[in-house]
């Protein structure tokens, strides 16, 4: 991971395409293959529920509900009741 940051940056959130050649010379052939995957960010993901919130006044209370996930859209285990 250390050579891909150095070459492109921070791969979370991006997809990784690769291309492998071997040659065998006993048969003299090339082969080549290719290989994408997906680098998945670290940390949770906040979504907001329910309708967009148009206005916020200071001091009046709202509920409001949010959804916690990882990136990978694994949910976490509830820690607040």
């Amino acid at each position: 991971m250390k050579e891909i940051r150095d070459m492109w940056g921070e791969p979370g959130g991006k997809d990784l395409y690769f291309v492998a050649s071997m040659t065998d010379y006993y048969y003299l052939e090339t082969l080549t293959s290719t290989a994408i995957t997906h680098v998945y960010q670290d940390g949770m993901k906040l979504k907001v529920l329910g309708k967009n919130i148009r206005t916020f006044k200071p001091g009046v209370p709202f509920n409001i509900q949010v959804s916690v996930s990882f990136f990978d859209a694994l949910k976490l285990a509830c820690l607040v009741s």
